[in-house]
């Protein structure tokens, strides 16, 4: 008896048992990963809706005060030179977001990274330019972890990032001031009584992944027409234009261009040819927008786009029904 028992006692696995075993774990792990990966990924979804949500509401809380909605930007003249870009609707609504005192720290007198001497507007509003606010990032899209490299070993000029853009509509490079089909453009004072297609079928706001390039929050640098000039006023070289261009418009289309106009046709969220001031996100099958109402939904990146370019119109008579997006 006590032979048996030490011959039971010292018995281990087999190679063939453990190999059964590990199979096994590797076939729960194959089958719970994507589960896994879901539920994260739809919790990502969730607090990227929030966000969306909290800035439809701020915005609202700037029409109560003002009687219309912030502009994309403020452009501004000093000695007869448009400087083009400047302080950006993420920047205007932040009392609306309980950001108040960082909405007091900026300088509205100085503008927002003007980039003619002496560059003041560059380095007196750091505090925020580079202020990271987790409500302008959705935590799908990435690139949030610190302020952009503008490529200029300059970190006094460094912008805080932002993945939510204000949707444009159709931008027509024609006019003089340019101007959107949308609720934003720069200089823009759109109200709700100027939204007559409906504020439950109208864009506001909606994401911009790093996929594309990137975007702030605060405002934009650059001019309208030369930033070539303007990189050499300041002395900088003209490569470094392409850091100072941020884009905080999306448009339906898919333009390369927020300034000069868009290129004819459709354009969906995630579209193929979207350029860096599209709608796109990273989150599977579409993206999520803010609407005029306050309401927050996910628009599939299958919707038509007729109807994708339609619900980016504040004015233009199309009828939309939930159940076409």
């Amino acid at each position: 008896m006590r032979r048996s028992a030490s011959v039971l006692k010292a018995r281990g696995f087999t190679l063939v048992e453990l190999l059964v075993v590990i199979s096994i774990i590797g076939l729960l792990v194959a089958l719970l990963l994507p589960a896994v990966h879901g539920a994260r990924e739809a919790a990502r979804r969730a607090q990227c809706a929030n966000n969306l949500k909290q800035i439809g509401l701020a915005l609202h809380g700037y029409h109560d005060v003002w009687r219309n909605f912030p502009p994309a930007y403020l452009t501004r003249h000093v000695t007869g030179l448009e400087l083009g870009a400047g302080w950006a609707w993420g920047t205007l609504i932040l009392p609306y977001l309980e950001q108040r005192p960082l909405y007091n720290a900026a300088n509205f007198a100085l503008g927002f990274g003007e980039v003619s001497a002496p560059l003041i507007g560059l380095f007196e509003n750091r505090t925020v330019r580079q202020a990271s606010l987790s409500i302008f990032l959705c935590p799908s899209a990435g690139g949030g972890e610190g302020p952009i490299d503008l490529g200029r070993d300059q970190p006094q000029v460094a912008i805080s990032p932002g993945q939510y853009i204000a949707s444009a509509g159709w931008m027509d490079s024609s006019q003089r001031p340019i101007q959107g089909t949308g609720i934003f453009y720069p200089n823009s004072r759109v109200a709700i009584a100027d939204v007559r297609d409906g504020t439950s079928a109208t864009l506001m706001i909606g994401e911009r992944s790093r996929n594309l390039a990137d975007a702030a929050w605060p405002g934009s640098f650059g001019s309208r027409t030369e930033p070539a000039s303007l990189c050499a006023k300041a002395g900088w070289p003209v490569q470094s234009c392409v850091g100072l261009m941020f884009l905080l418009t999306g448009r339906t289309g898919p333009s390369s261009d927020i300034i000069r106009g868009s290129i004819p046709g459709g354009g969906t969220p995630n579209h193929t040819a979207a350029g860096a001031d599209g709608f796109w996100s990273r989150h599977p099958g579409g993206c999520n927008f803010s609407f005029c109402d306050g309401s927050v939904r996910f628009i599939k990146e299958t919707v038509s786009p007729m109807i994708f370019r339609g619900l980016a119109s504040r004015a233009g008579g199309e009828i939309i029904g939930a159940d076409q997006y």
